[in-house]
């Protein structure tokens, strides 16, 4: 008797969890198997217009996300067996998988350009490098870096002897305000002598006017002009001499012309530079293109703005752009440099100037492929395949591979461009599976984006 009322309790509990998941999910509480299942109570709260469907202006969040994916019917409204049957992992009655839908990234399969390509070998070079030199002469007093060390543009590499430096620009100074104030001085004997020439114009008709005091007045002002003329003229040739001074005294702290990392020392504390001798070399390795010698009969297919694919020594792959072919041909070789404007994004270790670049040179034109991200494909039985997105579910679908262009396949057997794959996810994907899709953006291989 006590372990039929226990099983009694427990047949309870299990028709009141029942209800409960039914009122989430909208599942029937009452039996019948051709009864139209309601909208759950959440879906219930979207229906605004109360007509027992949601219309496509109603849904939120992942219902409005994956709304055609769950109008199997395409009726472009969703009824409460369309959302049971999504939100539950199952397909319609028709078919599809079981269990909870799985939260995937998809990507497209497209079609780009590709053309063949032979690789050349090329290296890292820096625009900014070389050596900072003094640009005035004096003894090192500090030096403020160290080789490896990277400075900004305008740090203070080192200090010169600055002492002589600030004497010399405080003579100038002086001699400036001394000029000034004579300057000044001659200005105002210049106007006292001028108004002594008017005073004498204006008594000309006068009996007590006198030709030969007239005659010396003009002259005295003649000469005060030629004064204040010679005077202006030290004043100015000072003020420029304390302009230098002071560039000078400011030119005795070597700063950096541009941000990099010191290669070299070419001197130390207590050496006497000359103008011109070289402090540190520095390397702007922030600013850095690819140099590559071409063979000339490889140049036809680069142009300027051309995008090809290149390769560090750790065979991470990047794009870099053509900027420009030198017109300066080697007569050995018969190569010609081409600078190439790398993009490299986010790198694993830092780059040197250099350093090894296979470049992938292209010798044909371009043709059409369809290719799909490498991250779709998954390996079962020892055959290539992907998942590829129908009906809002995961499908197995065979691949035949052809060769790798980046991060992505040519395909040459099993997609066409337009297909949703799944990049993201499809590790443990069940055949049929239900799909909660985020899609990602898609990336060509040549950067170019192909029709399709």
């Amino acid at each position: 008797m006590k372990l039929s009322l226990e099983r009694g309790i427990g047949l309870t509990r299990s028709v009141a969890v029942v209800a409960v998941a039914g009122l989430l999910i909208g599942l029937p509480v009452s039996a019948g198997a051709q009864e139209k299942r309601e909208l759950a109570p959440i879906a219930q709260n979207l229906d605004t217009n109360k007509n027992g469907i949601l219309e496509r202006t109603e849904a939120r969040g992942r219902v409005a996300a994956n709304f055609d994916t769950i109008d199997t019917d395409k009726s472009d409204t969703l009824d409460g067996d369309e959302l049971f049957n999504f939100f539950q992992g199952g397909g319609s009655s028709g078919g599809g998988g079981s269990g909870p839908p799985a939260n995937v990234v998809v990507d497209m399969v497209i079609e780009e350009p590709l053309s063949q390509t032979v690789p050349v070998l090329g290296r890292i070079v820096a625009n900014e490098f070389g050596p900072v030199a003094a640009r005035i002469g004096g003894a090192v007093n500090e030096m403020r870096v160290d080789v490896g060390d990277r400075v900004g543009r305008g740090d203070i590499l080192a200090v010169l002897d600055r002492e002589r430096l600030a004497l010399e620009r405080d003579r100038y100074e002086a001699l400036v305000k001394q000029q000034s104030a004579k300057l000044a001085s001659v200005r105002a004997d210049l106007e006292k002598r001028s108004l002594e020439l008017k005073r004498l114009e204006g008594i000309r008709k006068s009996v007590a006017f006198s030709q030969a005091r007239f005659q010396d007045a003009v002259q005295d002002v003649a000469m005060q002009r030629g004064e204040v003329a010679e005077t202006r003229a030290q004043l100015s040739q000072a003020q420029t001499q304390l302009k230098r001074a002071t560039i000078d005294l400011q030119d005795g702290e070597i700063r950096a012309p541009y941000p990099g990392v010191v290669s070299a020392k070419h001197t130390e504390v207590g050496a006497y530079l000359n103008i011109g001798s070289p402090v540190v070399t520095l390397i702007n390795d922030l600013d850095i293109e690819v140099e590559a010698d071409v063979p000339g009969n490889r140049l036809g297919g680069l142009t300027p703005g051309t995008t090809v694919r290149l390769t560090l020594d750790d065979r991470s792959e990047h794009k870099a752009v053509v900027r420009a072919i030198i017109p300066d041909e080697n007569p050995r070789t018969r190569t010609r440099p081409v600078r190439f404007v790398p993009n490299f994004g986010e790198l694993t270790k830092p780059l040197a100037t250099n350093q090894s670049v296979t470049v992938y040179v292209p010798v044909s034109a371009p043709r059409t492929v369809t290719t799909v991200s490498k991250d779709a494909i998954v390996q079962r039985g020892g055959n290539d395949m992907v998942f590829v997105v129908r009906n809002g579910n995961g499908q197995p679908q065979p691949v035949k591979l052809g060769e790798s262009v980046g991060n992505r396949f040519v395909v040459t057997l099993g997609l066409k461009a337009g297909d949703r794959v799944v990049v993201r996810g499809n590790e443990n994907l069940r055949p049929g599976q239900r799909l909660l899709i985020s899609s990602g953006p898609t990336t060509p291989a040549n950067g170019v984006r192909g029709g399709g």
